[in-house]
């Protein structure tokens, strides 16, 4: 599927995501729940307060749940996946779904007796203790579907491992769309970390951040979290300094948004030449390189099926060996920002991580490849600077990260002014 770098008219949007829904729920799905052994899964949602499932699962014009809704699949007898809705008719929903009897006052009846019609040895439920997104089910609705469950509350199991393997896994599509998703991005982080918008001596870091959030909200584009940016000066020992901007500063920047169903999260760096300079200080250049040089040797122990704690530690110990004092904080990406899968340390934790950090690496997944690294410079005397980088890779049927922008690993140069500032 092509997909141009502008932003396309919302019916195209639309339109394709539906696309590449449908695909996913046709392929992805019936294999997931097979390797879980999840014969029936019900997603429950209430109306504003929806499962977060539930919005991957139904075409992209759909904005919530229309009182209860109740969606269903089934692994039927012949081996195939039906796809069910039980709740108020809804001429979306019956694009991919069979639409069941339904009444206003028989709806919990109805799901009881669809379920007992099918008869699943075991029933998926979205409860779970490790993964925020896989527990969207409200204790209300889970209570009240016990209620009229029977002796079929019993099959009332976590789905927590069929949540993760139907949120993390890209099709062939996704991952074809993915560059374009980013160059999005990338776009209006290029804009601000450049002359038009910045002004050394007058700028400063939250105008520049609601700078970038007022061009993607003009484009339509829903954030991940609001665009940061912040800075690393001479002297100063704050690393994430914010207010104006001078030359001499080493700029940082991190922004996701979520476009055609998929989100983004990067960061990057950029140095505001001083009069006269054209390029950083060697300190900062170097400090900027082994950055990358980690990134590489984080991006090699991404071997499928290890696990995120086992990745995250191969990933440190390569470090060590090669003198580079890193920190390595990497998430799975996708359909969420902070999405379904491996964790690969935590910024606050750089340790094995319980649970999360045990799940396996799959391929055909995306990830942040989130980390940063600490070098003296010595232009600045000497001073420890931490050089924060993230980039939105892809992991391919092949083993090997692939980045999503050719431009990844540049040091982005803001040109002196005129005047010193």
């Amino acid at each position: 599927m092509n997909c141009e770098s502008r932003i396309l008219p919302l019916q195209r949007q639309y339109e394709i995501c539906d696309a590449v829904r449908l695909e996913r729920l046709n392929t992805v799905l019936p294999a997931a729940m097979e390797k879980a052994g999840i014969d029936m899964w019900l997603i429950l949602s209430g109306e504003y307060n929806e499962d977060p499932i539930f919005y991957t699962l139904v075409p992209q014009i759909i904005p919530n749940a229309s009182r209860m809704t109740c969606i269903a699949f089934a692994r039927e007898a012949d081996g195939t996946l039906g796809r069910y809705s039980i709740n108020k008719p809804n001429r979306e929903l019956n694009r991919f779904f069979t639409q069941l009897p339904y009444s206003n006052d028989g709806q919990w009846d109805e799901i009881a007796a669809f379920v007992r019609e099918k008869a699943p040895r075991r029933i998926g439920v979205n409860i779970s203790d490790c993964c925020a997104i896989g527990a969207g089910l409200s204790k209300a609705l889970y209570d009240e579907l016990c209620a009229h469950l029977g002796e079929y509350a019993d099959r009332l199991v976590s789905a927590d491992a069929l949540s993760v393997l139907w949120l993390e896994q890209r099709t062939d599509a996704e991952m074809a769309m993915y560059p374009a998703v980013y160059d999005v991005t990338t776009e209006v982080m290029s804009r601000a970390f450049s002359r038009e918008v910045l002004t050394p001596g007058v700028t400063t870091t939250d105008e520049l951040e609601w700078w970038c959030a007022q061009r993607f909200a003009e484009k339509g584009l829903p954030l991940c979290f609001r665009p940061t940016i912040n800075f690393q000066r001479e002297g100063c020992g704050n690393t994430m300094m914010t207010g104006v901007v001078r030359c001499g500063d080493l700029l940082h920047y991190d922004a996701g948004i979520q476009y055609l169903g998929l989100c983004t999260d990067l960061q990057r760096l950029a140095y505001v030449c001083r009069p006269g300079e054209a390029d950083a200080p060697q300190g900062i250049r170097r400090g900027f390189e082994q950055g990358h040089t980690f990134a590489r040797l984080a991006a090699q122990e991404f071997i499928a099926g290890r696990t995120g704690n086992e990745i995250f530690h191969a990933a440190k110990a390569a470090a060590q060996k090669a003198g580079i004092e890193a920190m390595l904080y990497t998430h799975p990406i996708g359909l969420h920002c902070h999405a379904a899968g491996p964790t690969i340390g935590l910024y606050d934790k750089q340790e094995s991580i319980p649970l999360r950090g045990e799940r396996v690496l799959h391929p055909h997944t995306a990830y942040a490849l989130e980390f940063n690294v600490t070098e003296a410079v010595p232009e600045w005397g000497g001073q420890k600077v931490v050089f924060y980088l993230e980039e939105t890779v892809l992991f391919c049927e092949n083993g090997k990260v692939q980045y999503l922008d050719d431009q990844w690993n540049r040091l982005i140069l803001i040109g002196a002014p005129d005047r010193k500032v």
